[in-house]
């Protein structure tokens, strides 16, 4: 299937609330991160038609993402957002993900925030262990 469609989920400023960071200031701190997902997809398998069969979930997706970092540890908000692209991935193979990480440095008063993007598809995976 080809994933240039112009098809395209989106979920903006999820809340994810983790220890990220590498910093002294940073560690052992929750902090809250806001992801925007862009994952493109096709909506002629079912969605076009009012069609749950090949429908990307976001409430789905949200929930497991936000499942998937509780407990978790994150030096790097690149990492997250790699993890976070792994994990659509693996739920929905056929997408591309796009994933955009921004939290605000607390270590760094005059900075409002920060941000990393990826994008991602199942192929970029595909030499991991399952």
């Amino acid at each position: 299937m080809n994933q240039r469609t112009g098809d395209t989920v989106y979920c903006n400023q999820l809340a994810l609330d983790i220890e990220i960071g590498f910093h002294e200031v940073e560690r052992g701190v929750q902090q809250t991160v806001l992801v925007d997902l862009e994952l493109t997809t096709n909506f002629g398998r079912g969605p076009a038609s009012d069609n749950f069969a090949g429908l990307v979930d976001y409430y789905v997706i949200a929930n497991h993402l936000t499942a998937h970092v509780a407990g978790r540890r994150y030096a790097l908000i690149e990492a997250l957002a790699v993890d976070l692209a792994r994990e659509i991935v693996k739920l929905h193979p056929e997408v591309t993900a796009k994933v955009r990480i921004v939290k605000q440095p607390l270590d760094m008063p005059r900075v409002r925030s920060v941000a990393v993007e990826c994008v991602r598809t199942a192929a970029d995976f595909a030499a991991e262990p399952r």
